[in-house]
C-alpha cells in the first residue's frame, strides 16, 4: 500500500490502546473503592460486636437484681448512659433512630435476668442502619 493511505494508523492504534488501558484503570479504581468500603464495614461490625459483648461482660459482674435500674434503656440509668457514650465510636450512632438498646427482663430463674444489648451504625451514604445485638442470661440459673 502506498504510504499516504496508511497515514494516521499508528495514531489510531495508540488512541485505542490508551482508551482500553483507561477503562481497565477505572475498573481497578472502582474495585479498590468497593474493597475499602467493605473493609470499613467489617471494622464497624467488629467494633459493634466488641461493644455489645463487653457490655454483657460488665453486666455479668454485677448484681442481677440491680441491672434493670442501672442499664435498662427505659430506666435511663448511669450504666445505659455510659454505654451510649461508648457506642458513639460507631459511625452514625449519634442519629436518634440509631440509639443503642439495652433491655433487662426476668430470667429463667428468680435470681437471673435476660439481657439484650444491641447497637446500630450507619456508614455515610447508606440508606439504612446496620444492627448487631446479643442476648444472654445473667445471674444464677
Amino acid at each position: 500500500m502506498p504510504a499516504a493511505t496508511q497515514r494516521g494508523a499508528l495514531l489510531l492504534d495508540a488512541l485505542t490502546a490508551i482508551a482500553l488501558f483507561s477503562i481497565g484503570v477505572l475498573g481497578n479504581v472502582g474495585m479498590q473503592a468497593q474493597a475499602i468500603r467493605h473493609v470499613h464495614g467489617a471494622h464497624c461490625r467488629s467494633e459493634a460486636a466488641d461493644l455489645v459483648h463487653a457490655q454483657i461482660g460488665r453486666m455479668r459482674a454485677e448484681d442481677p437484681a440491680s441491672l434493670a435500674a442501672r442499664y435498662d434503656m427505659q430506666a435511663g440509668g448511669s450504666g445505659y448512659a455510659a454505654f451510649s457514650r461508648l457506642a458513639l465510636r460507631l459511625p452514625g450512632a449519634d442519629v436518634p433512630d440509631n440509639a443503642p438498646e439495652i433491655r433487662v427482663e426476668p430470667g429463667p430463674a428468680p435470681s437471673s435476668r435476660r439481657v439484650t444489648v444491641a447497637v446500630r451504625w450507619q456508614l455515610p451514604g447508606e440508606p439504612t442502619a446496620h444492627r448487631y445485638g446479643a442476648t444472654a442470661v445473667v445471674g444464677s440459673n
